[in-house]
C-alpha cells in the first residue's frame, strides 16, 4: 500500500477541517501532520474550521497546539473569518483560547471591523466581554467608522460559508466515502484505513 506524503496529509487535514470531518481531523493529527501547515493561500485547518463553524474541530486543533492567531496570505486570522461568517460559538472559543480581537489584517481591519461590515453588530457584546486588556474594549461607533469600504481578499466562504453547516462532512470529490469495515482491527486503525482510501492510496 502506498504511503501518503506529508503534503497529502496536510491537504487532507485542511479539507477535513473545512467540511467538518472530525474523525478525519483526529486521524490526520495522529499521523503527525503539522497542524499549522498552510495551503497555497496561507490558510490553515483552523481558518477553515472557524469559517465554517466547526466548533469541535477548532477545539481539537487548538488542543493540538494550532496557533490561534496564525494569519493567512491576506493577514486574516481564524477570528477574522469567524466574525466574517457570524460564527458566535467559534468566536467565543477562539477568544477563550487567546485570540486577539485587535489584530489587523493586510487591509488594516480587525475581526470587529469584519463583523460590522457583514452586519454582525450583535457579536460586539461577545468580543467586549473578553476585556483582558483595555484596548480590547471595542466601542461600536469607533469600530463602525473604520469598517467602511470593501476589502480585497479572501473571505473564505464569507456570508455563511461554502461548507458552513449545509454540507457538513459531505465535502466534494468523493469525500465522506468510508471503508468497508471488513478488515477488522481497532476503530483507530479503521479510521486510518478510511483516511488512506480518501487519499486514494488504497
Amino acid at each position: 500500500m502506498a504511503t501518503a506524503t506529508p503534503e497529502e496529509w496536510l491537504e487532507f487535514l485542511i479539507d477535513s477541517a473545512r467540511y467538518g470531518d472530525t474523525d478525519d481531523v483526529r486521524t490526520a493529527i495522529k499521523e503527525g501532520v503539522v497542524v499549522d501547515g498552510t495551503d497555497s493561500s496561507g490558510r490553515t485547518a483552523l481558518h477553515m474550521a472557524a469559517a465554517n463553524g466547526h466548533e469541535e474541530i477548532v477545539s481539537i486543533l487548538l488542543d493540538a497546539n494550532a496557533s490561534v492567531n496564525a494569519k493567512n496570505a491576506e493577514g486574516n486570522t481564524a477570528l477574522h473569518w469567524a466574525c466574517l461568517n457570524g460564527r458566535k460559538e467559534v468566536m467565543r472559543l477562539l477568544l477563550e483560547r487567546g485570540a486577539s480581537a485587535t489584530v489587523l489584517n493586510n487591509a488594516t481591519r480587525t475581526p470587529v471591523d469584519e463583523a460590522l461590515a457583514c452586519g454582525q453588530e450583535g457579536l460586539l457584546e461577545l468580543i467586549n466581554s473578553f476585556d483582558a486588556a483595555a484596548d480590547a474594549q471595542v466601542q461600536f461607533a469607533d469600530a463602525a467608522d473604520s469598517a467602511g469600504g470593501d476589502e480585497d481578499g479572501d473571505d473564505e466562504e464569507g456570508g455563511g460559508g461554502e461548507g458552513g453547516g449545509g454540507e457538513g462532512g459531505s465535502g466534494s470529490g468523493g469525500r465522506g466515502a468510508g471503508g468497508d469495515g471488513g478488515n477488522g482491527g481497532t476503530a483507530e486503525q479503521q479510521l486510518a484505513q478510511e483516511a488512506q482510501q480518501k487519499l486514494g492510496l488504497q
